[in-house]
């Protein structure tokens, strides 16, 4: 009776840092995915420095690894716990240990998505330079789109803070109708500066997963617009705003990148343009 009573507890202490481990383990790796497929040692990094904030010694850290095709993130923890009650059995430890794998996927849903539309019909790589609002893509368009509404101040609204609203693969629309030149350029800066501010040494291979230099973007189908249209979205895609000079030249790289607040694509209807979400499968 004194046995199992000395077990009982001590198992009792076993589940309680299980389940220490296995949430810091969810943490982690979902943090770290935020960061693939670009950048894999920031991945690592980011997830090891989660499970610490999480209780985890680095110790206790026996692994974390980046897949071969930088898609997942798996992190393994090891904790050896000292027995109270189970020393009168000959028991001194246990051993506990938990591991959890995100993956990141094709995002199928947004929020949070700038404005400007780029047409999917042109590919695309990551690192690649791309010129917005460099010619018209239809008569009377330019690439903004009216999300919630139309007009300067809801166009300048939506870059600075991103759409509130979510848009999916398959909705439709609407075109913003002329260059909008003052209130696109205000607002990018005003980007730009807050990136600046908030994460200096940013670049486009590295930076923070929050950057504000960071645009989320619909993947649209231009082909067909005239004026003021509706235009199907086919994906979204991540960029890197780099500048918006007095020439309205707004220069911005493509990038991979996680989109907080996404929804992964279920259906497996959405084309992948560099747009993820960090999805935890184990």
């Amino acid at each position: 009776m004194i046995g199992a009573m000395a077990m009982s507890a001590d198992v009792g202490v076993l589940y309680f840092n299980w389940q220490c481990l296995q949430s810091a383990a969810d943490v982690g790796a979902v943090a770290g995915a935020a960061y693939l497929p670009s950048n894999s040692a920031l991945a690592i990094s980011t997830a090891n420095s989660f499970v610490a904030k999480n209780g985890i010694l680095p110790a206790e850290i026996t692994s974390t690894t980046v897949s071969s095709d930088a898609h997942s993130l798996n992190i393994q923890l090891l904790r050896n716990v000292p027995y109270s009650f189970a020393l009168l059995l000959g028991l001194v430890t246990g051993n506990v240990s938990a591991q959890a794998t995100a993956r990141i996927q094709t995002i199928g849903k947004a929020i949070g998505v700038t404005p400007m539309g780029i047409d999917y019909r042109t590919a695309y790589s990551s690192g690649q330079v791309v010129t917005l609002i460099q010619g018209q893509v239809g008569p009377g368009n330019w690439g903004a789109l009216a999300l919630g509404g139309s007009g300067a101040s809801n166009l300048s609204k939506n870059i600075q803070n991103g759409y509130q609203g979510s848009i999916a693969t398959g909705d439709l629309v609407t075109t913003e109708t002329g260059l909008s030149v003052g209130p696109i350029r205000s607002s990018l800066n005003f980007l730009i500066t807050a990136g600046q501010n908030s994460d200096p040494g940013g670049t486009f291979a590295s930076h923070t997963a929050t950057d504000q230099r960071v645009l989320i973007v619909p993947m649209v189908d231009f082909s067909s617009i005239n004026g003021n249209s509706q235009v199907p979205v086919k994906g979204f895609a991540a960029l890197w705003l780099v500048s918006d000079d007095s020439q309205d030249t707004i220069q911005t790289y493509f990038i991979n990148q996680v989109a907080p607040g996404s929804t992964p694509d279920i259906t497996g209807t959405s084309t992948n343009f560099g747009a993820f979400e960090a999805v935890l499968i184990q």
